[in-house]
């Protein structure tokens, strides 16, 4: 199988930063096309406690789409033809995990793996093991 349609998740670690570099470099060895999204996470839970209002992540979404802008240059400059930006607001999970996929079609998602801690993961489990176990495409962890 050879891959056309490479979604890359962005969060700002070096995990993330990874799976960036990974994605470039499929990309680029499969004349594939690049999606890159940075996913504004919204916590319904965080609205009530906080009583933060649709501002806030607004202004979340438009640093997130900031954030992107310089990723897409770097993989022009590294020979990738095809990449696009696609930040969303809402929830990380079913995002990666469903909704970009079917969206774009995307036969291979990269994801960095979160490091979660043994704790959090049996409770509420990682973002990225939610992905994992959920995608319909194949998904590639990188360390």
């Amino acid at each position: 199988m050879t891959y056309q349609r490479i979604l890359v998740g962005i969060d700002g670690s070096d995990n993330s930063t990874r799976a960036y570099d990974t994605g470039v470099a499929l990309t680029k060895a499969l004349n594939a096309t690049l999606y890159l999204t940075r996913v504004v996470n919204r916590d319904r839970g965080m609205d009530v406690t906080f009583n933060v209002n649709d501002d806030f992540y607004q202004d979340l979404y438009i640093k997130a789409v900031q954030e992107l802008d310089p990723l897409i240059e770097q993989a022009h400059d590294q020979g990738v033809q095809d990449v696009q930006a696609v930040p969303r607001l809402g929830d990380i999970r079913t995002l990666l995990a469903s909704e970009l996929p079917n969206e774009f079609n995307i036969d291979l998602i990269i994801l960095g793996n979160t490091g979660i801690n043994r704790v959090k993961a049996m409770l509420i489990g990682s973002h990225t093991g939610y992905v994992v176990r959920h995608s319909k495409c194949d998904v590639l962890i990188v360390k």
